[in-house]
């Protein structure tokens, strides 16, 4: 068959592209033609012995500048990548995969308010209207919220938790709104009066000291003031700080740890908490652990908490008994000679 005649007969078209396809990908296209047509592109198929190696390159250079043109569109999507996956790596693997990008894309509402001090955030959201002060809390993780909803006046307290147990869904770009309004204001306000003492500027600077200075400090501190010594304790070690442990510290850690504990908590981890892990683990415990993060389904933010907790517990009880070595800065007596 030459280039001409192919050029010339639609029919002789298809039934060319069919061969330079191969069976496997040309019987799923065969299946999609309609009836009418299907017939005369079998009988050009018959006719057709062999295909020489230019009418193939010129059959597949036209077919894809024809899906390249302004006419054609090209299928994308969830679904799309989810056939794909699923056809390039079994339905299990490929669901894994999808589900492992999907939770490292996942962005939290108001995230920037979680680390914000409390009574600061109450007192600048308490100018805000009831609704937009129940939308906030309702998306932040249930410590902070508490923190903040105990930080309003007591006439607005009772309001907006009314108006949080009301709240129904909210649509993406409603909170796209109210979240970069918010950001806003509150930026600029903090900006203007912010900290620069407090418990949680102490935490910071005793998370950079040696062990025996920290020690020394809270000691002190506890003896002087009891309650604001356990509000420093609070900020100091947090799960985040994994990644200040050695690589030997790390695996006498994960040694101590519940698998399902670890799952949970690497749900809301950044990628290098995650990757803190999976490097001090053997290939095949990371495969488990992975395939346990992919198999939980969705899980509420304070279990997420919950589980992260429980593993600083077991960091700083390992500390206690001098068992691994937290990385506090240069002039630490822990560092190993």
């Amino acid at each position: 068959m030459t280039e001409q005649a192919i050029t010339r007969n639609g029919s002789r078209k298809v039934a060319a592209l069919l061969i330079a396809l191969g069976t496997e990908a040309s019987a799923k296209l065969l299946a999609r033609l309609p009836a009418e047509a299907v017939d005369r592109v079998a009988i050009e198929l018959m006719r057709t012995p062999a295909l020489d190696p230019q009418v193939r390159d010129a059959i597949l250079e036209e077919t894809y500048a024809g899906l390249l043109a302004d006419g054609g569109v090209l299928p994308g999507g969830e679904n799309y990548a989810a056939q794909l996956f699923a056809q390039a790596f079994g339905e299990g693997k490929g669901h894994e995969l999808l589900a492992r990008v999907n939770l490292s894309q996942r962005v939290v509402p108001f995230e920037f308010l979680i680390g914000a001090d409390p009574m600061q955030t109450a007192e600048l959201l308490a100018a805000e209207h009831p609704q937009t002060i129940a939308l906030v809390l309702a998306h932040l993780p249930p410590r902070p919220a508490a923190a903040v909803l105990v930080g309003l006046p007591a006439d607005l307290q009772v309001d907006v938790a009314r108006r949080i147990a009301l709240t129904d869904q909210t649509g993406p770009e409603a909170l796209a709104v109210v979240e970069d309004g918010l950001r806003q204001r509150i930026s600029t306000v903090m900006t203007e009066t912010a900290s620069v003492g407090g418990a949680r500027p102490l935490a910071h600077v005793l998370n950079q000291v040696d062990r025996g200075t920290e020690k020394q400090i809270l000691g002190a501190l506890t003896e002087i003031d009891a309650e604001l010594a356990d509000e420093v304790r609070r900020f100091m070690f947090v799960f985040e700080d994994v990644i200040m442990l050695d690589d030997r510290s790390m695996q006498r850690v994960i040694r101590e740890l519940d698998q399902k504990d670890m799952a949970l908590a690497l749900r809301s981890a950044t990628e290098s908490v995650r990757e803190k892990f999976f490097a001090n683990m053997s290939q095949r415990a990371a495969d488990t652990l992975r395939e346990e993060m992919s198999l939980s389904g969705q899980v509420r933010l304070k279990h997420v908490e919950e589980a992260q907790a429980r593993i600083v517990g077991v960091i700083k009880q390992l500390e206690d008994r001098d068992e691994i070595v937290i990385n506090r800065g240069e002039g630490s007596d822990d560092a190993l000679i």
